[in-house]
Protein backbone atom coordinates (compact mmCIF):
# COMPACT_ATOMS: atom_id res chain seq x y z
CA UNK A 1 0.00 0.00 0.00
CA UNK A 2 1.55 3.27 -0.83
CA UNK A 3 0.18 5.27 1.67
CA UNK A 4 1.66 2.68 4.25
CA UNK A 5 5.12 3.37 2.31
CA UNK A 6 4.77 7.15 2.79
CA UNK A 7 4.23 7.20 6.38
CA UNK A 8 6.83 5.24 6.51
CA UNK A 9 9.06 7.67 4.71
CA UNK A 10 8.21 10.34 6.59
CA UNK A 11 8.96 8.50 9.84
CA UNK A 12 12.54 8.05 9.28
CA UNK A 13 13.51 11.14 9.11
CA UNK A 14 16.51 12.12 11.61
CA UNK A 15 14.61 15.16 12.94
CA UNK A 16 11.30 15.54 13.60
CA UNK A 17 8.60 16.39 16.30
CA UNK A 18 5.15 15.83 17.74
CA UNK A 19 3.37 18.06 15.75
CA UNK A 20 4.74 17.01 12.59
CA UNK A 21 4.26 12.90 13.25
CA UNK A 22 0.82 13.96 14.33
CA UNK A 23 0.04 15.88 11.12
CA UNK A 24 1.22 12.80 9.08
CA UNK A 25 -0.15 10.52 10.79
CA UNK A 26 -3.74 12.67 10.43
CA UNK A 27 -3.01 12.38 7.00
CA UNK A 28 -2.39 8.57 6.74
CA UNK A 29 -5.69 8.06 8.35
CA UNK A 30 -7.50 10.15 6.38
CA UNK A 31 -6.67 8.70 3.07
CA UNK A 32 -7.26 5.41 4.59
CA UNK A 33 -10.72 6.62 5.29
CA UNK A 34 -11.37 7.73 2.24
CA UNK A 35 -10.06 4.26 0.76
CA UNK A 36 -12.82 2.63 3.03
CA UNK A 37 -15.59 4.91 2.10
CA UNK A 38 -14.58 3.89 -1.65
CA UNK A 39 -15.26 -0.46 -1.05
CA UNK A 40 -19.01 0.12 -1.46
CA UNK A 41 -18.52 1.56 -4.55
CA UNK A 42 -15.85 -0.80 -5.68
CA UNK A 43 -16.96 -3.80 -4.82
CA UNK A 44 -20.51 -3.22 -5.98
CA UNK A 45 -18.71 -2.19 -9.37
CA UNK A 46 -17.06 -5.41 -10.20
CA UNK A 47 -20.24 -7.58 -9.28
CA UNK A 48 -23.17 -8.67 -11.28
CA UNK A 49 -26.18 -7.66 -9.73
CA UNK A 50 -28.09 -10.28 -11.19
CA UNK A 51 -26.58 -13.15 -10.10
CA UNK A 52 -26.86 -13.57 -5.83
CA UNK A 53 -24.22 -15.99 -5.59
CA UNK A 54 -21.56 -13.14 -6.95
CA UNK A 55 -23.83 -10.64 -5.16
CA UNK A 56 -23.32 -12.43 -1.58
CA UNK A 57 -19.40 -12.86 -2.53
CA UNK A 58 -18.99 -8.83 -3.78
CA UNK A 59 -20.81 -8.01 0.15
CA UNK A 60 -18.25 -10.47 1.80
CA UNK A 61 -14.90 -8.80 0.45
CA UNK A 62 -16.44 -5.26 0.76
CA UNK A 63 -16.92 -5.87 4.38
CA UNK A 64 -13.62 -8.01 4.55
CA UNK A 65 -11.91 -4.65 3.21
CA UNK A 66 -13.47 -2.42 5.33
CA UNK A 67 -12.60 -4.34 8.48
CA UNK A 68 -8.72 -4.06 7.24
CA UNK A 69 -9.21 0.14 6.60
CA UNK A 70 -10.55 -0.37 10.36
CA UNK A 71 -8.12 -2.53 12.17
CA UNK A 72 -5.13 -0.38 10.49
CA UNK A 73 -6.61 2.94 11.32
CA UNK A 74 -7.33 1.61 14.80
CA UNK A 75 -3.41 0.36 15.16
CA UNK A 76 -2.04 3.66 13.82
CA UNK A 77 -3.92 5.29 16.76
CA UNK A 78 -3.14 2.73 19.06
CA UNK A 79 0.61 3.06 18.26
CA UNK A 80 0.84 6.69 17.57
CA UNK A 81 -1.21 7.51 20.78
CA UNK A 82 1.94 8.73 22.31
CA UNK A 83 4.89 10.41 20.60
CA UNK A 84 6.68 12.93 23.11
CA UNK A 85 9.43 10.63 23.03
CA UNK A 86 10.13 11.49 19.55
CA UNK A 87 11.05 15.09 20.43
CA UNK A 88 13.59 14.12 23.54
CA UNK A 89 15.54 11.83 21.11
CA UNK A 90 16.24 15.30 18.98
CA UNK A 91 18.11 16.38 21.89
CA UNK A 92 20.64 13.97 21.50
CA UNK A 93 21.42 14.01 17.58
CA UNK A 94 25.23 14.44 17.99
CA UNK A 95 25.36 15.97 14.18
CA UNK A 96 23.30 18.34 15.96
CA UNK A 97 25.33 19.35 19.02
CA UNK A 98 27.58 22.27 17.63
CA UNK A 99 24.58 23.86 16.18
CA UNK A 100 22.96 23.36 19.66
CA UNK A 101 25.92 25.34 21.40
CA UNK A 102 24.89 28.14 19.43
CA UNK A 103 21.33 27.90 19.67
CA UNK A 104 20.25 25.93 22.66
CA UNK A 105 17.00 23.86 21.10
CA UNK A 106 14.82 25.82 23.31
CA UNK A 107 11.23 24.21 21.25
CA UNK A 108 12.72 20.35 21.77
CA UNK A 109 13.65 21.55 25.37
CA UNK A 110 10.25 22.90 26.63
CA UNK A 111 8.34 20.37 24.91
CA UNK A 112 10.44 17.42 26.53
CA UNK A 113 10.27 19.29 30.15
CA UNK A 114 5.76 18.83 29.30
CA UNK A 115 5.86 15.83 28.57
CA UNK A 116 8.05 14.63 31.33
CA UNK A 117 7.52 17.18 33.81
CA UNK A 118 9.29 15.04 36.88
CA UNK A 119 12.57 16.05 35.46
CA UNK A 120 14.72 18.74 37.22
CA UNK A 121 14.62 21.08 34.02
CA UNK A 122 17.25 23.79 35.37
CA UNK A 123 19.99 20.58 36.34
CA UNK A 124 18.72 18.72 33.03
CA UNK A 125 19.26 22.32 30.78
CA UNK A 126 22.87 22.82 32.38
CA UNK A 127 23.74 18.92 31.92
CA UNK A 128 22.86 19.85 27.84
CA UNK A 129 24.67 22.76 27.39
CA UNK A 130 27.51 21.04 28.44
CA UNK A 131 27.39 18.15 26.37
CA UNK A 132 26.75 20.20 23.37
CA UNK A 133 29.70 22.22 24.56
CA UNK A 134 32.16 19.41 24.72
CA UNK A 135 34.08 17.85 21.56
CA UNK A 136 34.32 14.47 22.91
CA UNK A 137 30.62 14.04 22.85
CA UNK A 138 30.18 14.85 19.19
CA UNK A 139 31.62 11.51 18.15
CA UNK A 140 29.19 10.07 20.14
CA UNK A 141 26.76 7.92 17.21
CA UNK A 142 23.89 8.42 19.39
CA UNK A 143 21.69 7.67 22.68
CA UNK A 144 22.92 4.55 22.90
CA UNK A 145 26.40 5.35 22.19
CA UNK A 146 26.05 8.79 24.91
CA UNK A 147 24.76 6.44 27.38
CA UNK A 148 27.58 3.87 27.30
CA UNK A 149 30.20 6.72 27.26
CA UNK A 150 28.81 8.60 29.99
CA UNK A 151 28.37 5.58 32.23
CA UNK A 152 32.08 4.29 31.50
CA UNK A 153 33.80 7.68 32.45
CA UNK A 154 31.66 7.56 35.35
CA UNK A 155 30.37 10.88 35.12
CA UNK A 156 26.79 9.13 35.82
CA UNK A 157 26.10 11.94 38.68
CA UNK A 158 27.78 14.74 36.82
CA UNK A 159 24.83 14.02 33.64
CA UNK A 160 22.30 12.28 36.11
CA UNK A 161 19.24 13.87 34.76
CA UNK A 162 20.86 13.69 31.24
CA UNK A 163 21.06 9.85 32.34
CA UNK A 164 17.25 8.98 32.99
CA UNK A 165 16.29 10.82 29.45
CA UNK A 166 18.43 8.96 27.76
CA UNK A 167 17.44 5.70 29.19
CA UNK A 168 13.87 6.78 28.26
CA UNK A 169 15.20 6.83 25.00
CA UNK A 170 16.72 4.14 24.48
CA UNK A 171 13.69 1.92 26.09
CA UNK A 172 10.52 3.08 24.19
CA UNK A 173 10.52 2.17 20.67
CA UNK A 174 11.69 5.06 18.16
CA UNK A 175 10.05 5.92 14.82
CA UNK A 176 13.11 8.07 13.73
CA UNK A 177 16.23 6.50 12.13
CA UNK A 178 18.57 5.69 14.22
CA UNK A 179 21.56 3.68 13.09
CA UNK A 180 22.86 2.01 16.24
CA UNK A 181 18.92 0.54 17.39
CA UNK A 182 19.15 -1.80 14.38
CA UNK A 183 19.46 -4.94 15.43
CA UNK A 184 22.80 -5.64 14.23
CA UNK A 185 23.21 -9.28 15.71
CA UNK A 186 20.38 -10.06 13.85
CA UNK A 187 21.56 -8.80 10.49
CA UNK A 188 25.01 -10.54 11.41
CA UNK A 189 23.52 -14.07 12.39
CA UNK A 190 20.72 -13.64 8.98
CA UNK A 191 24.07 -13.39 6.80
CA UNK A 192 26.15 -16.39 8.78
CA UNK A 193 22.78 -18.41 7.72
CA UNK A 194 22.94 -17.34 4.41
CA UNK A 195 26.39 -18.25 3.74
CA UNK A 196 27.36 -21.16 5.60
CA UNK A 197 25.79 -24.03 4.09
CA UNK A 198 29.31 -26.90 4.57
CA UNK A 199 31.74 -24.02 5.24
CA UNK A 200 32.93 -25.06 9.15
CA UNK A 201 35.64 -22.26 8.87
CA UNK A 202 32.92 -19.02 8.40
CA UNK A 203 30.81 -21.04 10.53
CA UNK A 204 33.39 -20.37 13.17
CA UNK A 205 34.64 -16.94 12.50
CA UNK A 206 30.44 -16.20 12.52
CA UNK A 207 30.36 -17.31 15.95
CA UNK A 208 33.05 -15.04 17.33
CA UNK A 209 31.12 -12.25 15.43
CA UNK A 210 27.65 -13.15 17.06
CA UNK A 211 29.39 -13.90 20.60
CA UNK A 212 31.93 -11.13 20.43
CA UNK A 213 31.17 -10.22 23.89
CA UNK A 214 31.41 -13.76 25.63
CA UNK A 215 34.55 -14.11 23.90
CA UNK A 216 35.61 -11.09 25.31
CA UNK A 217 34.61 -12.01 28.68
CA UNK A 218 37.07 -15.14 28.54
CA UNK A 219 40.65 -14.68 30.17
CA UNK A 220 43.73 -15.01 28.14
CA UNK A 221 41.75 -16.00 24.89
CA UNK A 222 44.40 -14.78 22.24
CA UNK A 223 46.77 -16.64 24.49
CA UNK A 224 44.63 -20.06 24.64
CA UNK A 225 43.98 -19.56 20.49
CA UNK A 226 47.55 -19.37 20.40
CA UNK A 227 48.59 -22.63 22.51
CA UNK A 228 45.85 -24.36 20.46
CA UNK A 229 46.92 -23.36 17.12
CA UNK A 230 50.88 -24.68 18.14
CA UNK A 231 49.72 -27.51 19.51
CA UNK A 232 48.04 -29.00 16.46
CA UNK A 233 49.42 -32.34 15.05
CA UNK A 234 48.81 -30.87 11.57
CA UNK A 235 51.36 -28.11 11.81
CA UNK A 236 54.09 -29.21 9.33
CA UNK A 237 56.26 -26.87 11.76
CA UNK A 238 56.64 -27.09 15.91
CA UNK A 239 55.86 -24.19 16.85
CA UNK A 240 55.86 -25.36 20.92
CA UNK A 241 58.64 -23.45 23.34
CA UNK A 242 60.76 -25.95 24.62
CA UNK A 243 63.08 -24.96 27.31
CA UNK A 244 66.66 -27.35 26.14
Amino acid sequence: MPHVDILYNQLQKRETDSTTVKNNIDSFIKEISKIRNQMETLCSGNIVQNSNKRKHRGDELKQEAIEVCDNIISQIKQRFDFTGHLVASNLFLADNFEKYNEHFPDGYFNETINVYPYFDSKKLKTELQIIYSRNEFRTMSGAVSLLSFIISENLTNTFGESMKLLKIIITIPMSTAESERCFSTLKRIKTFLRNTIHQERLSALAMLSIEKNLIMNIPDFNNKVIELFASSKERRLDFTYKNV
